[in-house]
């Protein structure tokens, strides 16, 4: 509760502080002393004293004395100014003069009786209010309301209670957030806690309270320390002897970065946790009547963020920010599994692979060639406007309803304005290193071309990104050396104590491309994937046939797939919220945030699972997958998760999101009212049974799948978004001829998995696929096609140097596509025959 000024937010740690046990009583208590607390913290930093002269009472009586008392009429006159505060004498004889009027000469009499006083008074601390109004988000005009009833702290309460009140959602929100990220980094805590307890031993033996007998045997903790931590801790040091341990100046030293080390934990987990708190990092979920209210408050920090750091070094202040990155290491890791799964295809599981390996990119005690810096934005404002959000939820093949539990968010960078910029330093080349130099330019010539993926959800179409080379710089001591051998004759400039060729642009990657071709060794590229000893096929090295489907996709009928986020559109409607929602897009999960010039887009994983579930029928793929050397073809292909540990398998299939092109026609809005199980397209026309319930087709009784039909007369077409009654979805819909385009990239496929993936994607002439919301009424038909700018991949000739057209051979989806290969052929070919439309 960041918002919520210090001072404040330090007086409600001390009542309501430690472990919250039950959300509903914390909440009722921040309900009941947080009006209490800002009225006290009020009249603290308003009051203050004030130095002035005062008329006394007693003093009255003196004026109407002597030889030139007042009279009892100019007496009444001054009465009123008794006990009032005056800033100085002048100011109380000017005020004596105008009141006594023509006798305004008496008033000296008056002024001569003043006391100088030093008083304490309430006036309201206007920066104070403005604080905690803006912190709170209360209106600031309430000031002048507080600013009269600072004498009495029970009024202020209750005049702050109602106002505070219309707050406390808010606040509630955040405590909600709070205690789910509480659960979701629970390993944070457990973390501090083992290094208190490590803390706590190491002083032990700094104060001599644990013997060497005791250092000796697991069993036998020290008083107050738990046996598994003394386990834990005798293990981590099971080569330290115990006289070493007591060393008290490594021991000192070991004490301090223990300390450091939970102080850091501490400060990072408590500023993480504010800023994943966020709204930007908070997915928007339906809750209220009917799930019908899409808010915050049902939300849940996303699943998946992107990787960012908080950076100290832009703050004067010291507050730090929080800047998305690419971490070195992760550029390091992508490069090196390319490398290595090139190599082992081309060199084999060989020594001399290992070795090139090592050398470019170093090992457990040896540096590599290649550092990698981290990717820094070019322009750090860029993520404000390029944030995109997209719902992973997996379906029931039975039911083809979404499993709620398997639910995930990501939110995630898109944008052609995002770059990163990286730096990779290459030191000590010698002539013997002119191969690994050849390895590392194809390698970035491989990043170039996106083959290179970044980061995870890989086979769902994230990460896969390409790069540029702006800027080469190259410093040697002789220019004669191996810089001739690399960049021919380019000349060289004195610079410091070196020579220095700098190449930007479209030079800087032409220098790069004179690297020498890898060729395989031995037989040449296996034919067949590589298969790991526990059965599966691993992704160690390329092998079998491996390529990319270029897709395009046809709308035949109107098809609506979800925005992700925030509804674009919402009315109230008879007291209830009624949503809007527009068509997916590559777009911010708030609403207020998209533009009109929406990139509308077919997500990965959609398109992903609409595939994998028909290769599933295809393949009969109904029994569950036992271990990881027992898969069953469709989770082989895909992917799979099991329980326990190495019981994992990345897919050997990548989908990636499929842009539309211009629309040709504005989206079209469609009412769908609900329920609508009466309706049934039997004998080529749709007929209302009501309260009947929705007919599924099931194939062989396991998968179910959607027929194809026109649009049933329950979904109306509308001119705009005027709902009429809660009880129907209202969405809009790209209408049938618009076209998207996606790549499906493939690898270490036997053949026969080549094909049954192909048939699944372009299926027979007849016949189309169907994905998207309300397809039982007869949207989301769509016809993909495999483009001729498919390919195979040649790994004989792959990097020999030579054009992408000599290693690229062309795929003819003729030779592929081959129904044999297809379980449950005839059953599938009529559920989705597209004559219907």
């Amino acid at each position: 509760m960041k918002d919520i000024p210090a001072p404040i937010r330090q007086r409600l740690e001390m009542v309501l502080g430690g472990a919250i046990l039950n959300t509903d009583d914390w909440k009722g208590k921040l309900a009941e002393f947080l009006p209490r607390i800002v009225a006290i913290w009020l009249k603290e930093q308003s009051a203050g004293s004030a130095e002035g002269y005062l008329l006394p009472e007693a003093a009255i009586s003196k004026l109407s004395k002597g030889k030139h008392g007042l009279t009892q009429k100019l007496l009444n006159k001054i009465k009123p100014f008794a006990g009032q505060m005056f800033p100085s004498e002048e100011a109380a004889d000017a005020a004596f003069a105008e009141a006594l009027g023509k006798k305004a000469n008496m008033s000296k009499r008056a002024t001569a009786q003043l006391e100088h006083v030093q008083m304490e008074q309430q006036n309201l601390n206007r920066d104070a209010w403005q604080d905690v109004a803006d912190g709170l988000g209360l209106d600031r005009k309430l000031g002048d309301e507080l600013a009269d009833r600072l004498d009495d702290e029970d009024a202020l309460i209750e005049k702050l209670t109602p106002a505070i009140g219309s707050t406390l959602p808010r606040l509630h929100e955040q405590v909600d957030q709070q205690v789910k990220l509480l659960q979701s980094d629970a390993w944070v805590d457990a973390e501090i806690k083992s290094r208190e307890e490590h803390l706590q031993l190491k002083q032990l033996l700094k104060d001599g309270k644990i013997t060497e007998y005791q250092w000796n045997d697991p069993g036998m903790p020290p008083e107050g320390i738990r046996s598994a931590t003394w386990r834990e801790f005798l293990d981590a040091h099971s080569r330290v002897r115990f006289r070493h341990m007591l060393n008290a100046q490594n021991l000192n030293k070991s004490i301090v970065n223990d300390k450091n080390q939970i102080e850091f934990l501490k400060t990072y987990r408590d500023r993480t946790r504010q800023e994943l708190a966020q709204p930007r990092h908070i997915d928007f979920r339906a809750g209220g009547p009917g799930n019908r209210e899409i808010s915050k408050k049902y939300g849940k920090p996303y699943d998946t963020i992107f990787m960012r750091m908080l950076s100290w070094a832009p703050s004067q202040s010291e507050k730090g920010a929080w800047e998305i990155y690419i971490p070195g290491g992760t550029l390091k890791g992508a490069f090196r599994k390319r490398a290595s799964q090139a190599l082992k295809t081309l060199w084999g599981e060989t020594r001399k692979t290992d070795e090139a390996l090592t050398r470019l990119f170093g090992a457990q005690g040896r540096r590599g060639m290649v550092f990698f810096s981290d990717a820094y934005l070019v322009d750090p404002d860029a993520p404000d406007s390029a944030w995109c959000s997209m719902d992973g939820v997996k379906m029931n093949p039975t039911t083809g309803q979404p499993i709620e539990s398997a639910k995930h968010d990501y939110l995630y960078a898109y944008g052609k304005a995002l770059k990163f910029g990286a730096r990779l330093d290459i030191q000590d080349i010698r002539e013997g290193d002119l191969d690994m130099l050849s390895i590392l330019f194809h390698l970035i010539d491989d990043y170039r071309r996106g083959d290179i993926p970044i980061g995870g959800e890989k086979t769902a179409g994230f990460g896969w990104t390409s790069g540029s080379v702006s800027r080469l710089q190259w410093l040697t001591g002789d220019p004669s050396g191996v810089g001739k051998t690399l960049f021919g004759g380019r000349p060289t400039t004195p610079s410091g104590p070196w020579r220095a060729m700098v190449l930007e642009g479209d030079e800087a990657e032409s220098a790069l491309n004179a690297a020498e071709p890898i060729a395989p060794e031995g037989k040449g590229v296996s034919k067949t994937p590589p298969v790991a000893n526990e059965g599966f096929i691993s992704h160690r090295a390329f092998g079998g046939y491996c390529g990319t489907l270029t897709v395009d996709a046809e709308l035949l009928t109107p098809m609506n797939v979800r925005e992700s986020g925030e509804p674009s559109f919402t009315a109230d409607l008879d007291g209830q919220r009624v949503n809007g929602w527009d068509f997916f897009s590559m777009s911010p999960p708030e609403a207020a945030k998209r533009g009109s010039d929406r990139q509308y887009a077919l997500p990965g994983r959609s398109l992903k699972g609409m595939i994998r579930h028909i290769y599933s029928i295809a393949t009969d793929s109904r029994q569950e997958s036992g271990a990881i050397g027992r898969l069953n073809p469709a989770e082989s292909l895909f992917g799979w998760v099991g329980d326990g540990p190495n019981q994992a398998l990345m897919g050997r299939v990548s989908v990636t999101t499929a842009l539309f092109d211009a629309p040709q026609k504005e989206p079209v809005w469609f009412k769908v009212p609900y329920p609508y199980g009466g309706w049934r397209f039997k004998s080529g026309q749709w007929k209302e049974t009501p309260g009947g319930q929705a007919d599924p087709t099931f194939i062989d009784g396991q998968w179910r799948v959607f027929p194809h039909a026109p649009l049933a007369p329950a979904a109306d077409e509308k001119t705009d978004f005027s709902p009429d009654t809660v009880q129907a979805s209202y969405f809009r819909a790209l209408m049938p001829g618009e076209r998207a385009r996606f790549m499906i990239r493939f690898w270490n496929l036997m053949e026969e998995e080549l094909k049954r993936l192909i048939w699944c994607v372009a299926l027979e002439p007849e016949m189309a696929h169907k994905m998207g919301n309300h397809r039982y009424l007869g949207f989301g038909s769509l016809r993909l096609r495999i483009a001729e700018e498919s390919f195979l991949i040649d790994w004989d000739k792959r990097y020999a140097g030579d054009s992408a057209d000599q290693w690229r051979r062309p795929l003819s989806v003729r030779d592929y596509l081959d129904p044999q290969t297809i379980r449950h052929h005839d059953k599938l070919k009529k559920t989705l025959d597209a004559g219907a439309l």
